[in-house]
């Protein structure tokens, strides 16, 4: 299959106020979804119908341009016809997580000076408010709030207001502006090479908004769309056969681990008949041997995927390597929702361990302490509207820069490597700085251990590692981990971990330890280890 778009044929840069007209431009394309438990599949031209329908009926509640609209919802079809026909009445769209989910309706109608809130069906159940509508109907007696909202200029500069937590561990919203979004969006889909015959699958929820740009894409440049839940995740890749899929790094560390639940002869044979593999002369010699040695793998993901993309969280380098030996298509990228995405790599250009090239666009410079400050031309984001004291002069400094609060260094070549959060830095008892994310990198290349968390500075008198086995109950691989432990210490003494605390429970959404976005919660995971963290380092 050629991946490489018809040179005849150029794509047109992306202009989502033109997102309804451009659904014509490839009719029979689809998005798939699972409706109770059913595959559900629907034309672009069957979406550009509904969106048409939605359109006025919304503008019938009293929807006018520069109003907000906000949608709090799961992944599901009527999120994206929504959120296409605000975008057509140029409406303002203010996505909420999951984080707001306990908030009572009317406090985010105030809060955020809403027009209208969409909810699912069930959320609306008893609610008497009129600027209360379902997505997914019935809606009787629904009336936009008239709040006097100047209308937008004819350009719509500003059409989404996000939320983001990034690594920070609270909310901030952000102003998105247009153009600096369809700019960083098209940069990425060229450099991905995306052709009409690819199907993109989207899980996380939609509410992030990288999420939507996927759906975005495949509107603008006519390729397949699956949506669907993280439940149902692992049917649509092995029953829809995407080929393209943006995962956060605990997905492919999943594949990592079950691959080392493997008795140690059949791993030890598939790494060594890998080798063999990538040896050979011939890429598709190398490809058909590999799905062949790692068939359950590659069959799991639908057997298509080309162009796997991770980010959102350093990756561990020993799942990279693997994926690499039974030769998964998986790329780290870097970006972030106030400057959108920097740098990928790709099948053409790629160095494991960095997070690539600089998309076109985007223009990098290091300060004087590593911190990544990002230019563009056109913003991506305009600010924030909703942020702790000092955040938005702190981040937005002027010039079109955005100080990303990354550290990162490139190479003679121009990859980029990310090296740790900047707040995350640790000063320990004796004045040294560590980046815990080094640290972590170091433990978790031992193959027993799933996640490590360093904690240090304050009262702890070392670092301390939080660490997860692979199997929190054998008692023989916590002692190889705590020798790996000590053995990075010996030969790298700012690297050195005084204790090690093990954990019996994954890190998970549903526990509050990764954040919604699948991020580690750093500070909830030391709230729920701090007592034994603070004997460890006694």
């Amino acid at each position: 299959m050629s991946h490489a778009r018809n040179k005849e044929t150029p794509m047109d840069t992306i202009d989502v106020r033109r997102m309804l007209p451009r659904l014509l431009a490839h009719p029979s394309r689809e998005v798939i979804t699972f409706e109770k438990g059913k595959v559900v599949r629907r034309s672009h031209a069957q979406v550009h119908e509904d969106v048409v329908t939605t359109r006025a009926t919304l503008a019938r509640w009293g929807v006018r341009p520069g109003m907000r609209v906000g949608i709090r919802a799961p992944n599901c079809y009527e999120w994206l016809v929504h959120d296409l026909a605000l975008l057509e009445l140029r409406a303002v769209t203010v996505a909420f997580p999951d984080d707001f989910a306990a908030r009572p309706p009317d406090e985010l109608l105030e809060r955020y000076q809403l027009s209208l809130l969409l909810v699912p069906g069930r959320q609306r159940e008893g609610h008497t408010n009129a600027a209360l509508a379902a997505l997914d109907g019935p809606n009787d007696g629904v009336r936009a709030i008239d709040r006097g909202t100047e209308p937008p200029p004819e350009s719509f500069d500003q059409p989404w207001l996000v939320f983001s937590s990034g690594s920070s561990g609270w909310l901030k919203g952000l102003v998105l502006n247009r153009r600096g979004v369809e700019e960083s969006l098209d940069a990425f889909v060229r450099a991905a090479r995306t052709c009409p015959d690819d199907s993109m699958l989207l899980f996380l929820p939609i509410s992030n908004f990288q999420q939507r740009l996927m759906y975005y894409a495949a509107f603008w440049y006519g390729f397949d769309l699956i949506v669907t839940e993280p439940v149902h995740l692992f049917r649509a890749m092995k029953e829809l056969r995407p080929t393209a899929l943006v995962a956060p790094p605990t997905l492919y560390e999943a594949i990592e681990t079950r691959f080392g639940n493997l008795p140690r002869s059949k791993q030890l044979l598939a790494r060594v008949l890998g080798g063999i593999a990538r040896r050979l002369p011939s890429r598709s010699a190398r490809d058909a041997m590999a799905r062949r040695l790692f068939r359950e793998v590659h069959e799991t993901l639908g057997g298509r995927m080309r162009f796997m993309v991770t980010g959102m969280a350093p990756t561990k380098r020993s799942t990279l390597e693997l994926l690499e030996l039974m030769r998964l298509p998986v790329f780290e990228t870097y970006g972030v929702t106030e400057c959108g995405s920097v740098s990928l790599n790709t099948a053409e250009a790629h160095r494991l361990g960095s997070v690539g090239r600089l998309l076109p666009g985007p223009k990098v410079e290091l300060a004087p302490d590593g911190e990544i400050i990002v230019h563009r031309e056109h913003m991506y984001a305009t600010g924030y509207f909703e942020c702790a004291d000092g955040e938005n002069e702190k981040t937005f400094i002027g010039g079109n820069r955005v100080a990303t609060g990354d550290v990162g260094r490139f190479d003679a070549e121009g990859y980029l490597y990310l090296v740790g959060r900047k707040k995350e830095i640790i000063i320990t008892s004796g004045g040294e700085k560590v980046h815990p994310e080094l640290v972590e990198a170091e433990i978790d290349r031992c193959p027993e251990v799933a996640k490590s968390v360093v904690f240090g500075g304050g009262t702890l008198t070392c670092l301390v590692a939080v660490v997860l086995p692979k199997n929190p109950d054998d008692v023989e691989a916590k002692r190889r981990i705590e020798r790996h432990v000590e053995e990075v210490g010996g030969q790298r003494q700012s690297l050195r971990v005084g204790r090690v605390v093990f954990a019996q429970e994954a890190f998970t959404r549903e526990n509050g330890l990764l954040r919604p976005n699948l991020k580690l919660d750093r500070k909830r995971i030391g709230d729920v280890f701090q007592t034994q963290l603070d004997r460890a380092a006694s």
